[in-house]
């Protein structure tokens, strides 16, 4: 399905972006892609543009970035990140969709996607354009989530239950990891790294990640079929977890690197 990224989603990813764990989480992602001085790269989703801002200090003063999303939004904080550390003249903005991405063929050193192909449901035909645009022995980063990793300490697992499944109906591909190996092959790429990045909170709090989705996922599962009281019973228990040892959630992200066969 669709997710439309507005102002107040924008909001939520601007603090949660600084949350350590998704810090750590990007340095993970880029030291993945060693991007060098002087290239040229694409960024798929860049949200309010961490990470593309990040890429523009590793390519340095010769690099180019091309950054795409497909939120007004998401570009605008972008594009204010990038003027706020003086990288404009690095970075390119522009709206974008995934399964159509509009350059010349063999165009970049690399591309990165992270946390963006769960919501494209035209799968085969997004990475299949990743494919076409990155050059000959270049190098593809994808970051994404298999919610079935998602552990989280509840006091009823019948209605945790309830709550994920009603929420990860609101991904286009909840379980993509453990179908990307295949999906990158069969465009033509070569996988040759695969790791996991977890994320582990023992607190809940506004600024973390878990304690600010909590809000979202109840949401989104009332959205998908779960009664509002159930939904609302299941965030209860979660925030009144405030005691030592009480609160307990973690994660994991996986990410593939693959390359492009060919090059020098």
């Amino acid at each position: 399905m669709a997710v439309r990224f507005d102002a107040r989603a924008v909001a939520r990813l601007e603090r949660i972006y600084a949350a350590p764990e998704i810090v750590e989480q990007r340095a993970r992602t880029r030291a993945a892609l060693g991007a060098r001085a002087g290239e040229r790269g694409l960024e798929i989703g860049c949200g309010p543009g961490f990470l593309v801002c990040e890429l523009a200090q590793d390519v340095g003063e010769t690099g180019r970035l091309v950054a795409i999303d497909s939120s007004l939004d998401m570009l605008a904080a972008a594009r204010a990140r990038a003027a706020r550390e003086h990288l404009e003249d690095r970075i390119q903005l522009a709206r974008g969709d995934a399964t159509r991405l509009e350059f010349p063929a063999d165009s970049f050193d690399f591309v990165v996607g992270v946390q963006v192909y769960l919501y494209v449901a035209e799968i085969e035909q997004a990475l299949a354009e990743v494919a076409r645009v990155v050059r000959p022995g270049g190098r593809v980063v994808i970051v994404d989530t298999d919610w079935d990793s998602c552990v989280w300490l509840t006091e009823d697992r019948d209605r945790h239950r309830r709550i994920m499944e009603a929420r990860m109906a609101h991904f286009a591909h909840p379980h993509l990891p453990p179908q990307l190996p295949t999906l990158l092959r069969q465009t033509g790429l070569r996988l040759f790294h695969a790791s996991v990045i977890p994320i582990l909170e023992l607190r809940d709090g506004p600024d973390s990640f878990s304690g600010d989705i909590i809000g979202v996922t109840a949401d989104a599962a009332v959205q998908h079929g779960v009664r509002p009281e159930e939904a609302e019973a299941w965030k209860a228990d979660l925030r009144g977890r405030t005691g030592d040892g009480e609160y307990f959630f973690s994660v994991n992200r996986f990410l593939f690197v693959a390359t492009k066969p060919g090059g020098g």
